[in-house]
């Protein structure tokens, strides 16, 4: 029998804002630690974010027609490694790149902020699965 979580799009999208906000802050000091410079730190948080915004939506949705089935923590993993690893990596490294002209900025960057943000990931689909306002039955 499959056990297919299903939730309104309301609900994808607070969790879309809710994880913007905590990625603004978190690429906010991991650029400003590696560049100085506000206005690079300002370019890369704000297309980074706003670019992410859709694509977040657009993961979670995928992820709720085609792989609510797998077990909670595996489903956590896999959502985590196609958002954070393989889309975090294309996108923040091309902007990062673009904004700062610096193959070592763009990849201490990267690098610094996919780290931190796989572990945060994780624990924020835990805490997930445990709201249930939004779900539907």
């Amino acid at each position: 029998m499959e056990t297919r979580i299903k939730e309104f799009k309301r609900r994808s999208l607070i969790k879309s804002v809710i994880w913007r906000l905590m990625g603004v802050v978190i690429l906010a000091i991991v650029t400003y630690a590696y560049t100085r410079s506000w206005i690079q730190t300002s370019l890369i948080t704000f297309i980074h974010h706003f670019v992410f915004l859709w694509i977040f939506f657009g993961h979670e949705r995928l992820w709720l027609r085609f792989g609510s089935h797998i077990p909670v923590k595996r489903r956590s993993l896999f959502k985590m490694l196609t958002y954070e690893t393989f889309l975090g990596n294309v996108v923040l490294a091309t902007i990062s790149y673009l904004v700062t002209g610096c193959g070592k900025s763009m990849t201490a960057i990267t690098i610094t902020y996919i780290g931190i943000k796989h572990i945060v990931y994780f624990f924020n689909e835990l805490v997930w699965v445990k709201i249930k306002a939004g779900v539907i039955r």
